[in-house]
């Protein structure tokens, strides 16, 4: 958990930077993006995995996939290579994310289980509050690239402890017998499905036109894979990735839908917040990493405060809904930042935010193991997690879209304004760094920068909806007692 908090949230403060040395600043979301698809792809598959072949295998194989992307990241000279790698290290990612909530749910019961999944987001917290500014001091001060080079020693250090320390029973069976159990049609289908899905709307309106040939083909063969790989499920594998009779649990099926929303509104600050620093209230990187501390200041305490209330009350769902509001409350706020901004303001907001954030993350995800059956225990904690993983990648392309979409606009319009700066202006979209440094007139830097702030008060605007639909999602859940047992999750 510490190495995922560690460049996760380092990554928000140094894609700008990366993209802008590679000259490639309209696709910097990609850097993002990339990592996401196969994050999220990849988690449901994880799950399944690991109730057939072992924990520990599972997580072992994620720390190595982990390595080799953060090794191609640090050497990559290209947008292309950097992507590409991105996506290898999400390979990594899904599998050590799921893992670490799937073991906690196999050493203890419920009622115990929130001190320690507490605990587990803390060390992520302390992990994401020093990255913030750890990375901008990477930006500004070496290259980006020492970033991705850091993960290397943690990720040999994480194999290493987790194999040798771990203890959980490995699934009964022969290898020949476990490999028959595995749903590689399921795996292929689901895999086609969404990475399909994925592209379409990661693609549209940024690299492609909504209605072009590549983002319809991309989501009408994406759609038709999912509903093929349903119905596949329910009547082929002998273990079927997601059994489709835990959707029939009112918790389980509300924490799914509730994971959906949860990704989309609490990864999106992480990436806007720092590039509207940058872009914006042209800051160093390193002051733009300072504007997300709060955030996972206030969630390291509230996620703390929350395990503990549960193992002493044995009540979660409060925690989700007071957390739901607490998200709408220091969200929406955001739409009305601008280049004369108040820094307490920000700060208030995001204060918020993390609590709300603190309070929900673990609280959501224990509602559904507590409704679920204990060998379905690692399906739904995956499930629940590609949920939350794909709401961010929703999030960062539709946000991404309408921010880039903006600002396109923005500088055609700048442009036919000053025809005699239109390379400058171009070079500029490309590479935020240039416009304080090719020497522009003041009115054509302001107009810039508003063109920067248009398009980040648009995607500011687009989330709005998102953080109201979690709290609605969540306004059903009912109370199901904790058990003090501890369940069979392991077969």
């Amino acid at each position: 958990m510490f190495l995922i908090g560690l460049y996760t949230t380092m990554d928000a403060v140094i894609y700008i930077p990366a993209a802008n040395d590679l000259n490639a600043l309209s696709r910097a979301s990609w850097i993002i993006s990339g990592y996401m698809i196969t994050t999220t792809a990849l988690q449901p598959i994880y799950g399944k995995l690991s109730d057939i072949l072992g924990r520990v295998p599972a997580m072992v194989f994620g720390s190595f996939m982990l390595l080799i992307g953060s090794v191609i990241s640090a050497t990559a000279h290209s947008m292309d290579v950097l992507i590409a790698s991105r996506a290898i290290q999400g390979i990594g990612s899904a599998g050590m994310l799921s893992m670490v909530n799937v073991i906690i749910a196999d050493l203890y019961p419920e009622r115990a289980r929130g001190r320690f999944m507490g605990l587990a987001s803390g060390v992520w917290s302390v992990s994401a509050s020093g990255s913030v500014v750890l990375g901008g001091a990477i930006a500004q001060l070496a290259s980006w690239r020492v970033a991705y080079w850091i993960n290397v020693p943690i990720c040999v250090v994480a194999a290493i402890a987790v194999a040798w320390t771990i203890k959980v029973p490995l699934p009964a069976g022969t290898l020949r017998e476990k490999l028959r159990k595995i749903d590689f049609g399921g795996s292929a289908i689901s895999l086609l499905s969404m990475v399909l899905v994925l592209l379409a709307l990661s693609w549209g309106g940024r690299d492609y036109a909504w209605d072009s040939a590549a983002v319809l083909c991309c989501l009408a063969f994406g759609i038709i894979a999912a509903v093929l790989f349903f119905v596949y499920e329910n009547r082929v594998p002998v273990e079927p990735i997601v059994p489709l009779g835990i959707l029939r649990t009112r918790n389980v099926a509300l924490a799914f839908i509730g994971h959906l929303f949860f990704g989309a509104i609490t990864y999106a600050p992480l990436i806007f917040i720092p590039q509207w620093a940058l872009l914006v209230q042209n800051t160093t990187p390193i002051t733009s990493g300072l504007y997300v501390l709060p955030f996972s200041l206030s969630e390291l305490v509230s996620v703390v405060i929350a395990g503990i209330w549960v193992t002493h009350t044995g009540r979660y769902r409060e925690c989700v809904w007071i957390g739901s509001l607490l998200m709408v409350a220091g969200l929406t706020p955001l739409v009305m930042l601008d280049q004369k901004h108040d820094i307490g303001r920000v700060l208030g907001f995001q204060v918020l935010a993390g609590t709300g954030f603190g309070m929900s993350i673990q609280t959501l995800l224990l509602t559904a193991q507590a409704s679920c059956s204990g060998k379905d225990s690692a399906t739904a904690t995956s499930v629940c997690l590609f949920m939350r993983s794909l709401g961010a990648v929703l999030v960062v392309a539709v946000l991404s879209s309408v921010n880039g979409n903006t600002v396109q606009k923005e500088f055609a319009r700048i442009a036919d304004l000053y025809p005699g700066y239109t390379d400058e202006i171009g070079r500029v979209r490309e590479n935020q760094s240039l416009i304080h440094g090719l020497e522009l007139p003041p009115e054509i830097v302001d107009v810039l920068v508003a063109g920067f702030m248009k398009g980040l008060r648009a995607a500011f605007i687009a989330l709005v909806p998102f953080s109201a639909l979690f709290a609605l999602s969540v306004a059903g859940i009912e109370h199901v007692p904790l058990q003090k047992t501890r369940k069979n999750t392991i077969r």
